[in-house]
């Protein structure tokens, strides 16, 4: 399985470095909380199911008034608004997750800010991605055995995404375009992106996000990738990242730090350690059970699981944050395809969509024995805009997740939809 993102940064700046002034971060790590929480679940946490990324929560309330945040210091500001509000400054660096650049290729989290990797990650223009979990001192997150960890007040969690130049050598030349933050604030989760300059010295935050016109690449094949990548607004952010209350109420929620996506090995100070274990020994992570931990598979390796079995495990981290009982679409359009779904009908077989218009490929969403008129299949095939799924985070076809999705449905028992 490819290394994460952040251990290749110093073979791209060496290509970089005689063009750019070297530019590092402060390299204080993340403040020290004086006094934990109080308690105060967070809506969305523990309990409730996650309705996208992120893997993406894992809640303590907020330290008593007057004192600090916990998170991370901004530049020596001290927090506006209520006790245990991040304050979220304009540069990346300024958050003190992490040291050096990508141009001086020593890019890398601070100590407390933990690297992680996901069983199957979310597909994205096939960028790659390197993660990080905050979680302040004196806190820890709540272990849940389905939805997203419970995670307190002032954690921070980071996406870097980054292509490299050629994809036939992905450690060469690797270009970040941006790090995405989700911050645990009292009031909730807020999500805010952060586009890398051109000098690869620092991430500016771009509430209005960034398209980056006709970037190129070259993939895995030696095929020339042009397209239009998209830095989403950060009012983008909860198209995905949503869920709704009982009041009809949207509020944002991460996706994929989920105890099935990080149930596998990462390697901490050379040594591979299983993630999970990792935040528990840390005193991050409470609650983790001896054994009975779920895991999904690697929806890509044979050998760990059948068709079927990896094939509801990408659409679980793809599709389900939008396809599940809990988020608009899904509600709306009542297909389902989070992992705990197992009615048929719920997961499309022979199901008419609610909304999807003409020509997406067929009448039904799943035809059980032939993906070529499934509508499910056919969305996540096609790039036409306005037809394809999902609707923000891909202009590019994902040609290996299309086609197991093919290959599973071409498994099921032939039926006649009417």
């Amino acid at each position: 399985m490819r290394a994460p993102y952040t251990k290749h940064l110093g073979l791209a700046a060496v290509l970089l470095a005689a063009a750019v002034a070297a530019c590092s971060g402060d390299e204080d790590p993340p403040g020290n909380e004086p006094t934990p929480d109080a308690g105060n679940p967070s809506q969305g946490d523990a309990g409730t199911p996650d309705a996208g990324a992120p893997d993406s929560g894992p809640d303590a309330g907020p330290p008593d008034a007057g004192v600090p945040d916990a998170g991370p210091p901004d530049a020596g500001t001290p927090d506006a608004g209520p006790p245990g509000t991040v304050v979220i400054p304009n540069k990346l660096s300024d958050l003190k997750l992490f040291t050096g650049t990508p141009a001086t290729g020593d890019f890398q989290p601070v100590a407390g800010n933990i690297p992680y990797e996901l069983t199957t990650p979310l597909f994205s223009d096939y960028s790659l991605k390197s993660r990080t979990l905050y979680v302040p001192d004196g806190k820890k997150a709540l272990y849940s055995q389905n939805d997203v960890l419970d995670l307190p007040v002032g954690t921070i969690i980071t996406k870097t995404f980054a292509f490299p130049a050629d994809f036939r050598q992905p450690d060469k030349d690797v270009r970040p375009l941006e790090t995405r933050i989700l911050v645990r604030q009292p009031s909730g989760w807020e999500a805010y992106p952060y586009v890398w300059n051109d000098a690869l010295t620092e991430a500016d935050k771009a509430v209005g996000g960034k398209v980056f016109k006709n970037f190129e690449f070259i993939d895995a094949e030696g095929v020339k990738k042009t397209f239009d990548y998209l830095v989403p607004q950060r009012n983008q952010c909860q198209k995905c990242h949503h869920e709704v209350d009982a009041q009809d109420n949207q509020f944002l929620v991460p996706i994929g730090v989920k105890a099935r996506y990080l149930n596998r090995e990462h390697v901490y100070d050379g040594q591979p350690v299983n993630q999970l274990q990792h935040l528990a020994a840390l005193g991050k992570l409470g609650g983790l059970p001896a054994t009975g931990v779920p895991r999904a598979p690697n929806a890509f390796d044979v050998t760990e699981a059948t068709v079927a079995e990896r094939a509801r495990t990408y659409l679980d981290i793809n599709c389900a944050h939008c396809h599940n009982p809990k988020a608009q679409p899904g509600i709306t359009s009542r297909l389902f395809l989070d992992i705990k779904t197992t009615d048929e009908f719920s997961l499309g077989y022979c199901k008419r969509p609610g909304s999807a218009g003409s020509g997406v490929g067929g009448e039904f969403d799943i035809v059980p024995g032939d993906h070529s008129t499934s509508i499910l299949w056919y969305r996540m095939n096609t790039e036409e805009s306005g037809k394809m799924m999902p609707e923000i985070g891909r202009a590019l076809r994902h040609d290996v997740g299309s086609q197991l999705i093919a290959d599973w449905i071409d498994a099921m028992p032939p039926q006649s939809c009417k």
